[in-house]
Protein backbone atom coordinates (compact mmCIF):
# COMPACT_ATOMS: atom_id res chain seq x y z
CA UNK A 1 0.00 0.00 0.00
CA UNK A 2 1.26 3.50 -0.81
CA UNK A 3 -0.24 6.47 1.01
CA UNK A 4 0.34 10.14 1.74
CA UNK A 5 0.03 11.32 5.33
CA UNK A 6 -1.06 14.74 6.61
CA UNK A 7 -1.78 15.97 10.13
CA UNK A 8 -5.03 17.93 10.51
CA UNK A 9 -6.11 19.22 13.90
CA UNK A 10 -3.48 17.09 15.62
CA UNK A 11 -4.72 13.86 13.99
CA UNK A 12 -2.98 11.95 11.24
CA UNK A 13 -4.99 11.37 8.05
CA UNK A 14 -4.07 9.17 5.09
CA UNK A 15 -4.84 9.27 1.39
CA UNK A 16 -4.26 5.83 -0.06
CA UNK A 17 -2.69 6.04 -3.51
CA UNK A 18 -1.82 2.54 -4.65
CA UNK A 19 -2.21 -1.10 -3.63
CA UNK A 20 -0.23 -4.11 -4.84
CA UNK A 21 -2.08 -7.43 -5.09
CA UNK A 22 0.16 -10.45 -4.54
CA UNK A 23 -0.85 -14.10 -4.79
CA UNK A 24 0.54 -17.63 -4.86
CA UNK A 25 3.66 -17.14 -2.72
CA UNK A 26 6.62 -19.39 -3.45
CA UNK A 27 6.40 -21.22 -0.13
CA UNK A 28 9.74 -23.02 -0.60
CA UNK A 29 11.49 -19.61 -0.50
CA UNK A 30 10.06 -18.59 2.88
CA UNK A 31 12.59 -20.37 5.14
CA UNK A 32 15.52 -19.21 3.00
CA UNK A 33 14.39 -15.58 3.10
CA UNK A 34 13.86 -15.83 6.87
CA UNK A 35 17.39 -17.21 7.37
CA UNK A 36 18.83 -14.40 5.21
CA UNK A 37 17.02 -11.72 7.22
CA UNK A 38 14.96 -10.63 4.21
CA UNK A 39 11.82 -11.72 6.05
CA UNK A 40 11.68 -10.80 9.74
CA UNK A 41 9.30 -11.61 12.57
CA UNK A 42 8.07 -8.82 14.83
CA UNK A 43 6.01 -9.41 17.96
CA UNK A 44 3.77 -6.41 18.63
CA UNK A 45 3.16 -5.47 22.26
CA UNK A 46 1.89 -2.08 23.41
CA UNK A 47 1.86 -0.67 26.93
CA UNK A 48 -1.10 1.58 27.68
CA UNK A 49 -0.78 4.70 29.86
CA UNK A 50 -2.61 2.73 32.58
CA UNK A 51 0.29 0.26 32.64
CA UNK A 52 -1.66 -2.63 31.14
CA UNK A 53 -0.28 -4.42 28.10
CA UNK A 54 -2.05 -5.14 24.82
CA UNK A 55 -0.54 -7.93 22.76
CA UNK A 56 -1.15 -7.69 19.01
CA UNK A 57 0.79 -10.86 18.24
CA UNK A 58 3.46 -11.78 15.72
CA UNK A 59 3.69 -10.41 12.16
CA UNK A 60 6.06 -11.24 9.33
CA UNK A 61 7.65 -8.38 7.39
CA UNK A 62 9.53 -8.56 4.10
CA UNK A 63 11.88 -5.93 2.71
CA UNK A 64 9.95 -3.92 0.10
CA UNK A 65 12.52 -4.54 -2.63
CA UNK A 66 12.34 -8.33 -2.06
CA UNK A 67 8.68 -9.06 -2.85
CA UNK A 68 9.64 -10.67 -6.15
CA UNK A 69 11.72 -13.25 -4.24
CA UNK A 70 8.59 -14.57 -2.51
CA UNK A 71 5.81 -13.76 -4.99
CA UNK A 72 5.39 -14.15 -8.75
CA UNK A 73 4.68 -10.90 -10.65
CA UNK A 74 1.95 -8.94 -8.91
CA UNK A 75 -0.70 -6.47 -10.04
CA UNK A 76 -0.68 -2.83 -8.87
CA UNK A 77 -3.84 -0.75 -8.75
CA UNK A 78 -4.07 3.03 -8.52
CA UNK A 79 -6.62 4.19 -5.96
CA UNK A 80 -6.69 7.76 -7.26
CA UNK A 81 -9.15 8.91 -9.90
CA UNK A 82 -7.64 9.73 -13.24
Amino acid sequence: IAADSVTIGGKEHFQYKKVEHTKKPIVSQFDILLEQGIITLDHLIKRKPTGSVVEKGPIFKIKPNALDLLFPPSQSYSLLSK
